[in-house]
């Protein structure tokens, strides 16, 4: 099975949202302003045939979305289509185009409201400030339009339902002033209104150019439907369904844009519609309405129905915009922040901040430069439109047993036709002097545009590497039978995990038995191949509480007399620490010393020298502040105190000792549990091996695990050391030695991690948080301590060894690559854990591993961490030099070729 990954996004939208959105996508301004326009184009019959003519055009377009959107119903759209059909390149000037098509309207619209505004009470515009390309800009013209953009901009980040609903009531305001005039027309027009306007030109020929002029520039006031492809993912209707809302969004926009023509041209004649035209306003649409209902307010009636239509349009792509952002951060195509959802709306409310912002500057440009960017932004639709035509085509040889809900009969005909349309458009914009073709300066907007692509693209390729281009699918459970009855089995698992009260399920009983019965019987071998027995031993006595630290002398009085304390180059002495525990000892009547030479990634050759100063001096005890670089130097220092020789012949079982000084350990992170057990993690650094010190005298004699030694950590160093206790757990968990009370100190911690570690990062942690996670960092070090670690840490350890990165970073670069090719050794457990991180199934655990990871700041690659290609094989070899017990100790069967492999992927 693919990766795929559960969708982070609420199902929200209905049958009637996504119609709307489409619908009020392609219903803008346009039907109140030009309408007189279209017919002096192409005459009255003229400009409706040219309107069907070209929603034919666009219906060939719909066409091929309307089967890829319910086979690929990912957020993104275009991207998704693009990137399956034609890879990372294609996807990336595909959603890039759309892109721009989206701002630009969204921009356009922000000053296209506060002109609707001007027609409605021609007095609004006060206070002069300036002119733009002969527009000129008035105070309460910018007022109006940076508060609606405001508005928008909060609708959208507020949630994807709030946004419909607003969509909603204003798509009826529009469906009900053209009802209106159209019902209109019905009683007050005249057919003989029509004469001498039904087409434009001296002959038939003339004439069919005529329909073909208007035909031409048509299809860009279509331009909307593809914004229910870019929020598929949030929409809760069979998937069939979404293709033949399309669809008949399309259709019902050229039904609207017809019969508006129809009424405007049966109410009102040539000579009207053309005085209309050189009125000033041009609003022949507002004219016929008045005539039809013989008064002026019902011009004002319909201008607010226009009014409306601005805003649904502007609604509907800042959705469409801010999603398709959305899918190329997901793909490291731009900064991975645009990626980020609400917690609590679930809309990506970076992206929709960012085309808010956009949206409140652009009137500053005046609409005449809107006017431009616009077009430009138009042509960006219709090279978009053109790539998923032809992507429509691939897929159907690429991969032509994708399920396809909405499958298009005669694909090759469609595909044909879709291809030249949309080609047809771009050529238009092309061609100088076409009705379309852009002017120099939209060219150079379009060109700038491009160039910031090229900038994106060079530069995100080369910061994130292989991850650049990554798409991870969207589980559906309509396209997936399978993975749906597994997730439905986990999901009344997990009720049934939360407790008796949360029990309940909708899920068909007999669905559920089937689907637990399939997992169990691929997981039997797996989880029964022995009676269960076990040995537990963990004699660490731990002293945990806020404020301890100040009773360290009478806590370790008993223990000795003269202490050495282990730190440190600086930071113990910088919070104050230091000074703290040396002067409880001074009250106790105990001696102390500093030895402050440990680093990150402690080396061999550092204890060695401790250990020296400690016999030297006569050091009767051991203390160690810091985290688990510092504690762990003191355990090799302690241990080393007692014994003769060098530590890495007691690190490789040449030697053996069982005699160590008393041992003290005082955590300053959150992470290493180093202070509960009895490992000590060192580097030679003449070989670069990484590798534990393993012996029962250097489990501490006293631990003093106080939560405020941990507050003065800096954010990067929580996250890291909080994923270190993170990976401590969950790899105890799915070890092949874990057992009964492993298991129930891991599950107890993982919660306590996934809840506090989080608002630590953001700086929003309470004492709580940090007696949480100071705890859970403890017990990932008893459960380590009994179980062992496993494939994660056992490839991480080479890492920080040859390339001294922080413990905690290569660990997050690691994890999600191992578990996603582990998860099948134990699929219970992963499964569980998934589900404790909100996904379902064994699957969804990498996935979710890695979101949990952005939510601290360490969504990182081994190329980030200055690993290599040409630093696998040594990686490899030292993987199981080091760590061959670890590898062991991992569910599954891991051979050489697997990891060198895991190292690639994790690149």
């Amino acid at each position: 099975m693919a990766q795929k990954k559960s969708s982070e996004f609420d199902k929200v939208f209905s049958v009637w949202d996504i119609l709307v959105i489409a619908f009020g996508a392609m219903i803008g301004w346009a039907w109140v302003v030009s309408t007189g326009d279209w017919i002096q184009r192409g005459g009255v019959i003229g400009a409706m045939l040219g309107f069907g003519l070209g929603g034919l055009m666009i219906f060939f377009i719909g066409l091929t979305y309307a089967e890829l959107t319910p086979a690929m119903p990912d957020c993104g759209g275009e991207h998704v289509f693009s990137y399956r059909a034609m890879g990372p390149t294609g996807s990336f000037v595909c959603t890039w185009a759309i892109i721009l098509g989206y701002v630009s309207v969204v921009c356009f619209e922000a000053c296209a409201l506060p002109t609707v505004v001007t027609y409605l009470f021609p007095s609004f515009l006060q206070g002069y400030l300036y002119t733009v390309a002969g527009f000129d800009i008035y105070a309460s013209w910018l007022a109006v339009a940076i508060i609606l953009a405001i508005f928008i901009t909060y609708i959208n980040i507020r949630g994807a339902k709030t946004a419909a609903i607003l969509q909603t009531i204003l798509t009826c305001i529009i469906g009900g002033a053209g009802i209106l005039l159209i019902v209109g027309s019905v009683f007050s027009g005249d057919a003989s209104n029509l004469d001498g306007q039904m087409f434009v030109g001296d002959n038939g020929g003339s004439a069919f150019n005529n329909v073909l002029r208007v035909a031409m520039m048509t299809p860009f006031y279509f331009i909307g439907f593809d914004v229910i492809p870019q929020a598929a993912e949030e929409i809760n209707v069979p998937l069939k369904k979404i293709a033949k809302m399309l669809l008949l969004s399309i259709l019902l926009a050229v039904a609207f844009y017809v019969l508006i023509i129809f009424s405007v041209g049966l109410v009102l004649d040539s000579g009207a519609i053309e005085a209309s035209q050189e009125s000033g306003s041009g609003l022949v649409t507002a004219d016929a309405m008045a005539v039809a209902f013989k008064t002026s307010v019902m011009a004002k009636v319909l201008i607010v129905g226009g009014l409306c239509g601005v805003v649904t349009s502007w609604n509907s792509f800042m959705i469409g915009g801010s999603r398709a952002m959305y899918s190329m951060a997901e793909s490291y195509m731009i900064p991975p922040v645009f990626g980020k959802l609400h917690k609590k709306y679930k809309t990506p409310y970076v992206s929709v901040a960012l085309i808010g912002l956009l949206s409140c500057l652009a009137p500053l440009l005046g609409r005449k430069m809107l006017v431009w960017i616009v077009d430009a932004g138009n042509l960006a639709c219709c090279v978009a439109y053109c790539m998923v035509a032809i992507s429509f085509v691939i897929l159907r040889k690429k991969e032509p047993t994708m399920p396809r809900p909405y499958k298009v009969k005669h694909y090759k005909f469609v595909g044909a036709m879709a291809i030249l349309m949309s080609g047809f458009m771009v050529v238009m914009y092309c061609i100088p002097g076409s009705a379309a073709a852009l002017v120099p300066v939209e060219w150079a907007f379009v060109g700038g545009w491009a160039v910031l692509g090229v900038f994106f693209y060079i530069g995100c390729k080369a910061h994130y590497g292989k991850k650049f281009g990554t798409l991870v699918q969207v589980a559906n459970d309509e396209l997936d039978k399978e993975y749906a009855l597994e997730r439905q089995a986990a999901a009344s698992i997990a009720a049934s995990e939360a407790g008796p009260k949360h029990a309940e399920t909708t899920v068909g009983e007999a669905e559920v038995s089937v689907a637990l019965s399939e997992a169990k019987a691929t997981t039997a071998a797996a989880t029964v191949t022995a009676p269960a027995t076990f040995e537990y031993h963990l004699p660490v006595d731990i002293v945990f509480g806020a404020g301890k630290v100040a009773q360290t002398g009478d806590i370790v009085k008993s223990l000795g007399s003269k202490a050495l304390i282990v730190t440190g180059r600086s930071s113990a002495k910088k919070t104050g620490l230091y000074d703290k525990v040396k002067d409880s000892l001074t009250a106790a009547g105990i001696e102390s010393g500093l030895f402050d030479k440990v680093q990150s990634n402690p080396l061999t050759t550092t204890v060695m020298d401790g250990a020296t100063l400690a016999k030297s001096d006569g050091y009767d005890m051991v203390i160690a502040i810091g985290g688990g670089s510092v504690m762990d130097s003191a355990k090799g220092i302690a241990f080393m105190a007692k014994n003769d020789g060098d530590v890495n012949d007691y690190i490789y079982g040449r030697k053996s000792g069982d005699e160590a000084l008393p041992l003290v350990l005082i955590p300053t992170t959150c992470g290493s549990g180093s202070e509960a057990n009895g490992f000590a993690v060192l580097t030679n650094p003449d070989t670069g091996d990484k590798k534990s010190l393993r012996c029962p005298a250097i489990v501490a004699s006293k631990s003093i695990v106080d939560p405020e030694c941990m507050m003065t950590m800096p954010k990067g160093t929580v996250a890291a050391a909080g994923f270190d206790a993170f990976c401590h757990c969950f790899e105890a968990y799915t070890a092949n030695n874990a057992q009964p009370f492993t298991d129930a100190l891991a599950l107890y911690a993982i919660p306590l991690i996934l809840e506090s570690l989080p608002k630590l990062y953001a700086g929003e942690g309470t004492l709580k948080d940090w007696e949480q996670m100071s705890v859970a960092a403890t017990i990932g070090g008893m459960v380590i301590g009994t179980a062992g670690i496993t494939l994660t840490h056992a490839m991480e350890h080479p890492v920080s060894g040859l390339k001294d990165v922080t413990h905690g970073k290569g660990l997050a670069a690691l994890a999600p690559a191992v578990v996603n090719a582990t998860w099948q050794g134990n699929r219970f457990k992963f499964g569980r854990l998934a589900r404790m991180m909100g996904g379902y199934t064994a699957e969804d655990c990498a996935e979710k591993i890695r979101g949990f990871e952005r939510s601290i700041g360490l969504d990182l690659t081994l190329s980030d961490l200055g690993v290599s290609e040409e630093d696998i094989p040594w990686l490899t070899d030292n993987c199981l030099k080091v760590s061959p017990a670890n590898v062991k100790n991992t569910p599954g069967s891991i051979s050489h070729d697997d990891i060198a492999e895991l190292y690639r992927a994790a690149l």
